[in-house]
């Protein structure tokens, strides 16, 4: 039996809700991909500038675990736009937290 709000639109707009699934999905690698582009300043950051205050090891490590969390969880359900972003942000917020952890 499938319940939520996916399958209450799947039925009720029928060749229609195939419309605006591609359209979310679409709004979904460009939301993602910017997520990823807003954590590429840190990055740079955290590798060049001369000192790391401000700098949370701890809430970068929360990210990466969070963004490992939705990487698993977006290739145990196929979503292609979840793995997409999460595999980017962990590649960007691994590098991140090596940065911390080595400069400092």
């Amino acid at each position: 039996m499938h319940t939520g709000f996916h399958h209450a639109v799947m039925k009720r707009r029928g060749k229609s809700s195939a419309t605006l699934t591609r359209t979310l999905d679409s709004l979904a690698y460009l939301m993602g991909g910017m997520t990823v582009i807003v954590n590429v300043p840190q990055l740079i950051a955290v590798w060049t500038a001369p000192n790391l205050v401000g700098v949370s090891l701890v809430s970068w490590c929360g990210f990466l675990l969070a963004s490992c969390f939705w990487l698993f969880y977006g290739i145990l359900h196929r979503q292609k736009p979840i793995i997409a972003v999460n595999g980017m942000l962990l590649l960007v917020q691994t590098a991140i937290v090596a940065g911390i952890i080595l400069r400092t």
